[in-house]
């Protein structure tokens, strides 16, 4: 600017015309020219001082400032910015103070201190905010609605994260029989590709042996917004949904097949997934209705087989697997659970229930033996206490799983004689 204003008073005092009294001296075209510049100076001088008030706040902290930095705070139970949600309906700046309203899909909300903490943090890392208060509202019946179609679609259609076009892969955890540990591990898979850094959420479809929410600590009831399930957000991070968060805790699901076919259906259209890299499914033992039911919606699920090392655990394992290739589910591969137990004097492995399960599950299906998770006493079976500890050997056990699902694609489907 300083430098706009000198060069402008130098040219005003240079000489551009003269006048000797009712005679004029025409200019020469040098004298034109610079006079030419001095106004294009004069003219440059002014804008920048208008462009440059006195009171001009510190960057960032200027409404359009504001809404940006709200780009980075997400709606805990949608996964997604404020912004991008219109749920930021106003924003007031008074000296050092932000005011700003927020619109809640539900009065109810209840993570609505989780927002307002998430916002103040946000808004104070901006030069010059001292005070952040957050003013909630309640979205209007249309703006809700339209909010909840533009995230999950028609109430007809599959949650877009189960339909073929979307990048998230489909895990379904399967097995010939209970007890081999097939939901410990549903629930260590997604802890370990969360660790790897990938979205992950659960979904619990053994209806009648709910153990998800059980094993995550999480026995809260979901959040329902508009006929829009939202899945639980258990204290490790991980997000799921199970039939078993919407009955008392102790209560039996003695539901037959066709209710049991409804309520699955259920979670993969009125649940709202939000597309994340991979989706666990905890499939019932055995080779029931609730296999066809996934198979026929997801088609582009992947079976993993979980087995334990005894030969009758690996015969019930090949037919939960064969089953799962005759209903269209493609193979990820084959899990040993309970390999082996490390001895705590010598460090051998101690195959304490001896065989070669998880190699006969792989040789008869065709399918690698993605991992084998050793067996660490005291470690689950407690409320919220189903996750291996990061870094022991169950937890790189599954570090690995994890990892070689993301290095490699399903397989192709093998003929089922």
């Amino acid at each position: 600017m300083d430098w706009f204003r000198r060069r402008g008073g130098r040219q005003e005092d240079s000489p551009q015309s003269t006048t000797n009294g009712a005679e004029e001296t025409k200019t020469s075209p040098e004298s034109a020219e610079d006079t030419v510049s001095a106004s294009v100076a004069r003219a440059a001088a002014e804008e920048v001082v208008r462009e440059e008030p006195e009171n001009e706040p510190a960057d960032g902290f200027s409404e359009a400032g504001i809404r940006e930095a709200l780009r980075d705070v997400r709606d805990p139970e949608i996964g997604r910015d404020l912004i991008s949600l219109n749920m930021v309906r106003s924003v007031e700046i008074e000296g050092a103070s932000v005011t700003v309203g927020v619109a809640l899909t539900t009065a109810g909300c209840p993570l609505k201190h989780r927002i307002t903490g998430d916002i103040q943090d946000r808004l104070k890392m901006i030069e010059g905010v001292e005070e952040v208060e957050v003013d909630f509202g309640v979205m209007t019946d249309e703006d809700r609605q339209n909010l909840l179609t533009s995230l999950h679609g028609g109430p007809s259609e599959l949650a877009p994260a189960f339909r073929d076009e979307s990048r998230t892969r489909i895990i379904a955890v399967v097995s010939g029989k209970g007890g081999v540990g097939k939901s410990t591990v549903a629930v260590n898979l997604a802890a370990a590709l969360d660790r790897a850094g990938h979205s992950v959420e659960i979904m619990d479809a053994d209806v009648h042996g709910s153990s998800i929410p059980v094993m995550l600590g999480s026995l809260q009831k979901p959040n329902v917004v508009g006929g829009v399930i939202f899945p639980i957000e258990s204290p490790t991070g991980l997000k799921f949904i199970s039939m078993g968060n919407f009955v008392n805790e102790g209560q039996a699901i003695i539901w037959r097949a066709p209710i049991v076919n409804k309520a699955l259906t259920q979670l993969m259209r009125d649940v709202y997934w939000d597309e994340p890299d991979y989706i666990i499914v905890d499939m019932p033992p055995g080779t029931g209705d609730v296999a066809l039911t996934v198979a026929q919606m997801i088609p582009k699920a992947e079976a993993l087989v979980v087995t334990t090392p005894q030969a009758d655990a690996a015969r019930v394992a090949v037919k939960a697997g064969k089953m799962a290739v005759q209903a269209h589910l493609k193979l990820a591969g084959v899990v040993e659970n309970m390999s082996y137990a490390e001895c705590p004097d010598c460090g051998k492995e101690l195959k304490i229930f001896g065989g070669d399960g998880g190699e006969r599950v792989s040789g008869e299906l065709g399918s690698p033996v993605l991992g084998r998770i050793p067996i660490l006493p005291d470690e689950s079976g407690e409320p919220g206490r189903s996750l291996f500890a990061e870094g022991s050997a169950p937890a790189r056990a599954f570090d690995e799983i994890a990892a070689s699902l993301v290095r490699t694609k399903a397989r192709k489907r093998i003929k089922v004689l």
